[in-house]
């Protein structure tokens, strides 16, 4: 902007000239022409002399006045001009469009900046006088360039248009070239501007923006969940396939024409009714998991994990369901299979246990509490607490079979004798197996522990007298056989063994178990045969036994050396474990397939969680101010702006009175009267601020809202003559 003309100094200074001129006309008078003193012939002369000097004065200050006038205005278009270079110079120097100018007359380059340069690896000197032509082809600028400035040279006026190529480096540029024709076209161009702006940047920006929605889009027709655009009022105004295949509907059927509460089971409508729990239309907040049963257009029902977000700065919302009918079965399927086998366990005596060997953490099924006897509820076992409770006989034994089946995978299978905190002592029957991950590294080992105290007392008992041993011989829930060494002829069995085999006992005594074909692996004999002739003893051997029906059952199998009637003879019992071991199966089956579902809805949550945070990134680079009060005014959530207006931390806004907040930073007058553009006294902004309840209340009946405040210090320039605005200036 130019400054104001200074009319009042040169009229002073004609003012000036016209004094002077007066006081040297009267002393001139009075040296050279008159004898009257110089003030009588400044005031006391004659009236024409008077006239004739003051005209004379006049149009001297007249000349002096105009020629002032003239000096001042050249000054000032001198000055202009030389500013005008200056920031013309500044511009091409510190632009970072590449900028040149060519000659017409044989398009050679006279000037051109930095960026140009170092666009083209030139110096100055070799930049000057170059033919353009030559360098555009030699960089792979395409032909348009030059076209676009043979038109602007010929029209005078500007070209604009957008160009791609390869450069250098191989990778594709884009660029926005101007032309700007220097001279007046009447008399001829000499010169055209030539700026060449890089818009790889943005063309870039563009493509990944695609990308994204193409990316989204995807995600939303492919997540493999029921999705939809819920519309207030609950009407579906986008879906996906999955939402397609969960109804029975088309697309067309279901966009405009159905409320998604149409699919949702009586028994779940009354109690969205009841409590308002899944109309947003009230509040427009997040509603996280709940659970529902829907009905497709067959009558079919499942039960579905529902969430539903609003989007943000529309009445819209997303809703995802999820199908988990086959979740809920397998849940209850897992909880019978794990009350038969609780039930199954504490018949047996027999308790399973894990120990995740990266986290050094143990769980217990309920009948290891029992054998332990310590109270679940207020005990945590660990493996340490395990080796101490081992008989410290026992210990070194202990300790060495889980090394080996953890380092050394040999099979972990003994018994030990552990002495609980009353002071009893009971012996234990262990298993159990470790896996590996794909590395070859332990996670955890898997395992059972059984009660075989009375398996020892009954041992003593047949050592201390031959009666109760006839006794628990024949009494016995196991099978008990004993067999002569020396052929393996039976000598007598009990009757739990003629219960399990389905054999007579004339069918047995005085023949072998290979007569009867009783092993259904007969390397498994071999096997027990080899043990015994090393230890002298086998322990908790697994069997098979093909019993008289043909059905092959297993058997936890144990056998001693003895003398009975004084002979050497072996002694083996037998436990019908057939059924326990589907049931480990089966406890181990559910257990793994609980876990693939937990993995699956873990993955799923993750992916629901990238998007909530993307939309929070989203709402931060927004740079109008957007707060989320709660039922009870308090402010809960809100993006980066109003950070950046008020000046304060994260930690200093959430949990505030969301009005006395707004208060206490100048905007009381903007609470007052929602929706009008007001001036903001200490920033010196205009803002419109909206308060928005949200759709729907919460279940106490209390509502939350939304305050937006938008930013219209830019859009209301261009509008100062409004009266709001107009008032606020007075």
């Amino acid at each position: 902007m130019s400054k104001r003309f200074k009319w009042k100094r040169h009229i002073l200074l004609a003012i000036g000239f016209m004094v002077l001129f007066w006081i040297c006309d009267a002393l001139i008078d009075v040296l050279f022409f008159r004898e009257e003193s110089f003030l009588h012939e400044l005031f006391g002369a004659e009236p024409r002399e008077l006239w004739m000097r003051t005209f004379s004065a006049s149009c001297l200050a007249g000349f002096f006045l105009a020629m002032s006038v003239l000096t001042e205005r050249s000054r000032r278009a001198e000055a202009a001009l030389r500013h005008s270079d200056e920031l013309a110079g500044i511009f091409f120097k510190s632009t970072k469009d590449a900028i040149c100018i060519i000659d017409i007359d044989g398009l050679t380059i006279a000037g051109a900046n930095g960026v140009f340069l170092s666009k083209f690896a030139l110096t100055e000197e070799k930049a000057l006088g170059r033919k353009f032509p030559e360098l555009a082809a030699s960089h792979g600028l395409p032909d348009e360039v030059l076209a676009h400035l043979a038109v602007s040279a010929a029209s005078g006026s500007p070209q604009t248009c957008e160009i791609s190529y390869h450069g250098s480096d191989g990778e594709k540029h884009y660029e926005e070239v101007s032309t700007y024709p220097i001279g007046d076209p009447q008399q001829g161009i000499e010169k055209v501007l030539h700026v060449a702006r890089d818009i790889t940047v943005r063309r870039s920006s563009e493509a990944l923006l695609k990308e994204s929605e193409a990316r989204y889009r995807a995600i939303f027709e492919n997540t493999g969940t029921a999705m939809a655009i819920i519309l207030p009022g609950g009407t579906l105004h986008m879906v996906n396939r999955g939402f397609e295949s969960m109804t029975g509907f088309s697309r067309e059927e279901l966009e405009g024409k159905k409320l998604w509460t149409d699919f949702v089971s009586p028994r779940d409508r009354e109690a969205m009714h009841e409590h308002r729990g899944f109309d947003w239309c009230d509040c427009g907040g997040l509603q996280r998991c709940f659970e529902l049963q829907t009905v497709d257009r067959f009558g079919a029902m499942r039960s579905m994990a529902g969430n539903w977000a609003a989007i943000t700065g529309t009445e819209q919302a997303v809703l995802s369901l999820v199908d988990i009918s086959t979740q809920k079965l397998i849940e209850e399927a897992l909880r019978e299979s794990q009350a038969t086998l609780a039930v199954a366990q504490r018949i047996a005596r027999l308790g399973n246990w894990e120990w995740d060997l990266i986290t050094d953490t143990v769980t217990w099924s309920e009948e290891m509490y029992r054998i332990f006897d310590v109270d679940p509820a207020g005990f945590s076992p660990t493996h340490e607490w395990v080796l101490q409770a081992v008989h410290p006989e026992d210990r070194e034994m202990v300790v060495r079979s889980v090394n080996d089946a953890i380092y050394n995978k040999k099979a972990y299978d003994l018994d030990y004798r552990i002495v609980l905190t009353g002071g009893a002592v009971r012996t234990l029957s262990a298993r159990a197996e470790v896996t590996y991950d794909a590395h070859g590294a332990p996670l955890r080992m898997v395992g059972t522990n059984q009660d075989v105290s009375w398996r020892n007392e009954a041992e003593l008992a047949l050592r201390s007298s031959e009666e109760k041993f006839s006794k628990a011989f024949h009494a016995s829930p196991d099978s008990i056989v004993i067999t002569r060494a020396e052929d393996g002829t039976y000598i007598d069995v009990n009757e739990a063994f003629l219960e399990c085999t389905g054999y007579t006992r004339e069918e047995v005594i005085g023949r072998s178990s290979t007569e009867i074909r009783l092993w259904a692996d007969p390397d498994a004999r071999m096997v027990m045969l080899r043990l015994l002739n090393q230890h002298g003893h086998v322990r908790n051997l697994d069997v098979r036994f093909r019993i008289k029906s043909g059905e092959i059952r297993e058997l936890l199998w144990s056998a001693d050396v003895i003398e009975y009637s004084g002979e050497a003879c072996l002694i083996a019992i037998s436990r019908d474990v057939t059924d326990q071991r589907h049931l480990e199966k089966e406890l181990l089956e559910s257990d793994a397939r609980l876990f693939m579902k937990h993995e699956e809805l873990k993955n799923l949550f993750y992916q629901m969680e990238g998007i909530r945070r993307e939309w929070e990134e989203t709402m931060d680079c927004i740079s109008d101010m957007f707060i989320l009060a709660d039922q009870w005014g308090k402010i809960r959530r809100f993006n980066r702006a109003v950070e950046t207006f008020t000046g304060k931390a994260h930690r200093d806004i959430v949990g505030r009175e969301c009005l006395t907040f707004l208060e206490d930073h100048g905007l009381k007058g903007h609470l007052e009267a929602p929706g009008v553009e007001l001036l903001h006294k200490e920033s010196g902004k205009w803002f419109v601020l909206n308060r928005y309840a949200f759709p729907t209340a919460e279940v106490d009946g209390s509502t939350r809202e939304v305050v937006i405040i938008n930013d219209t210090t830019s859009i209301g320039l261009r509008r100062l003559s409004s009266p709001v605005r107009l008032a606020a200036k007075k």
